[in-house]
């Protein structure tokens, strides 16, 4: 099942959280650990769920009310307006209902992004995400909305850049929401050049394929959190922000040589067809490829 789903307590079946097809959906994106969805509803009552993943609610529009229970609980009614941010634990069980329609971003998070996040600093068997209903979160909202932007313009910045977002987001949830206190070993240095030339060949032997992050670190063996800022620390970007560097480069390369068609090209550097290969293209240097080819031929 491609869509974000629980577990129905009272029957056991595992079914979405709505019945209403969201309105965005990271499903094709297939980004590792976290799924996206965006709905809009009308009031509604959600069956008594257990998530298998921490869920991350971020309120899109509208002012509404929620009832809500976790675990067999106390029923508790919270007013929610645009910007407030529910955090739902894995495997806790949680009932709803809202009284209005309800504009919302889901992040579905995989426990086992947090503890890939994490391993390398603490016991991951310790780790618990607290409850959250209606706080204010800035760097929850910022993560969101970069994946909500992303997935309506078609995932044009590649699968690298929506797996950092969400590594990002499971490291955020382990400092700001563990019920024990989580300190997460910071690199005070780059990686050692062995190292970096190691992911530097492997990323540009694989330009043309989908890398993820956990397949670029496990070629120096590290957890993909600490790799990343390691690796920023030796390049100045972002593993995400040199592979679209390494990938523009060879574009332009490609189509200067004007050797091959550009939907051959497209492929070359890792996108699935001519029309997304044009929208990547244009967004980090400004003009198509069949306009960056004229001009090299120009000059």
């Amino acid at each position: 099942m491609n869509r974000i789903s629980g577990i129905n307590v009272a029957n056991g079946d595992i079914i979405p959280i709505s019945s209403h097809s969201p309105l965005l959906s990271s499903a094709k994106s297939a980004w590792d650990g976290i799924q996206v969805e965006q709905h809009c509803l009308p009031p509604s009552e959600c069956p008594e769920l257990e998530l298998q993943h921490h869920s991350v609610t971020i309120i899109l529009g509208g002012r509404f009310e929620i009832d809500w229970r976790l675990a067999g609980g106390r029923e508790q009614r919270t007013q929610m307006k645009r910007g407030d941010i529910c955090i739902t634990p894995s495997r806790v069980p949680t009932q709803a209902r809202w009284h209005d329609s309800a504009n919302f971003l889901l992040l579905s998070i995989n426990p086992t992004l947090i503890e890939r996040a994490a391993y390398e600093s603490i016991d991951t068997s310790l780790i618990e995400i607290a409850p959250k209903r209606g706080v204010l979160d800035p760097q929850i909202l910022h993560i969101g909305s970069a994946l909500k932007a992303e997935l309506e313009t078609g995932c044009e910045s590649g699968f690298l850049y929506g797996e950092s977002l969400g590594l990002a987001l499971a490291v955020h949830l382990l400092r700001r929401y563990s019920i024990s206190k989580t300190v997460i070993r910071e690199p005070s240095e780059g990686l050692q050049a062995q190292k970096l030339q190691q992911v530097i060949d492997y990323i540009h032997y694989n330009l043309e394929a989908t890398v993820t992050l956990k397949e670029i670190a496990a070629v120096v063996a590290m957890s993909p959190y600490y790799f990343a800022r390691q690796f920023k620390l030796s390049t100045g970007l972002s593993p995400h922000q040199y592979v679209i560097q390494c990938r523009i480069k060879r574009a332009k390369n490609l189509l200067a040589e004007n050797k091959f068609p550009i939907v051959e090209i497209a492929h070359c550097v890792g996108c699935s067809n001519q029309s997304n290969f044009t929208a990547f293209f244009h967004k980090y240097v400004g003009i198509t490829p069949k306009a960056y080819r004229n001009q090299t031929r120009r000059c």
